[in-house]
């Protein structure tokens, strides 16, 4: 588990991510400095990537990460939630409107053009110059998965996206296993995402951060991480063998997952690591020790200029 180091907490997180080769990922653009999954969003972030007031912070902001999921009739839109109740104060779900009903609510919700929801085949000219993005595929029990596959075919094999340095992610073992079977999607890269299952496993973790040592230390945890139920329905300890398994090419944790014996485990057998979704900074450090391939943030300006 990761471990309070005063000699990590004085040294800045970009000369950290300088001397440890992590990289920066904009989480849902940048959800905690404009609105997630948004236009408005992927533009502050990709000129964040290109105009950073140093050549170490420019060259650390390298992707972005973002969701997607299917409308009732097929399409793909940029969106996390189920509903559209948190961002645009309605309740129906996704997956009961047409791409054009979610586009003219989000567009009425919201003063600004550039806060409505995008669809997956809008997105190529946001995602230029990148060199990492992982684009996450939402699913859930009345998933149709004949649909989705289909779906994601139709905008992958478009050149302005498939030429893009996509890593197609999803905690869904199923859909992971067809894209593995599929002629054409196989061929894009894909991650492993991980999570608990255990909702006192999240709160135990989340609260021993670094940056607050008054908070309980991971080693005082009632629950036994090691042995934990996680998303995959295996221990933790199997995640490595369950992403390569299903051709996975890297594996995305909850944060406070990682340690140091998962990080070699990723590395012995070439998976890139990507931790979600870290936003304080003395954390951020810690996984950078530790060899995490990416961090995801809410954050990517502060970060920048730690």
């Amino acid at each position: 588990m990761l471990v309070q180091s005063q000699r990590v907490f004085m040294t800045s997180l970009a000369t950290l991510l300088d001397t440890y080769k992590t990289y920066l990922l904009g989480h849902r653009g940048a959800r905690g400095e404009q609105l997630e999954n948004t236009k408005a969003g992927f533009i502050h972030t990709r000129q964040l990537s290109q105009k950073s007031t140093s050549h170490l912070a420019k060259s650390k902001l390298v992707g972005i990460e973002f969701d997607v999921q299917l409308t009732l009739d097929g399409k793909l839109v940029v969106f996390h939630d189920e509903n559209l109740l948190r961002l645009f104060s309605h309740q129906s779900r996704i997956d009961q409107l047409t791409a054009a009903q979610i586009q003219r609510i989000s567009s009425s919700a919201r003063a600004e053009k550039s806060d409505s929801i995008l669809l997956l085949q809008q997105m190529p000219k946001h995602l230029k110059g990148y060199s990492h993005i992982e684009l996450e595929i939402k699913t859930h029990e009345r998933t149709n998965y004949a649909q989705l596959i289909q779906s994601l075919k139709q905008c992958l094999v478009n050149p302005n996206l498939s030429s893009l340095p996509l890593t197609l992610t999803s905690f869904d073992i199923r859909l992971l296993e067809q894209l593995q079977a599929d002629s054409v999607l196989s061929h894009f890269k894909r991650g492993l995402l991980v999570e608990p299952t255990c909702p006192q496993l999240t709160i135990d973790l989340m609260r021993s951060p670094a940056l607050n040592p008054s908070k309980r230390p991971i080693t005082d945890m009632k629950i036994d991480i090691k042995n934990a139920a996680m998303s995959t329905g295996q221990p933790l300890a199997d995640t490595v063998l369950i992403a390569l398994r299903l051709g996975c090419s890297s594996i995305g944790l909850f944060y406070p997952l990682f340690d140091s014996n998962l990080i070699a485990q990723c590395q012995r057998y070439g998976l890139s690591s990507t931790a979600w979704t870290v936003n304080d900074v003395d954390y951020a450090k810690q996984l950078t020790k530790l060899g995490v391939s990416y961090l995801i943030t809410d954050y990517p300006t502060a970060f920048l200029h730690n």
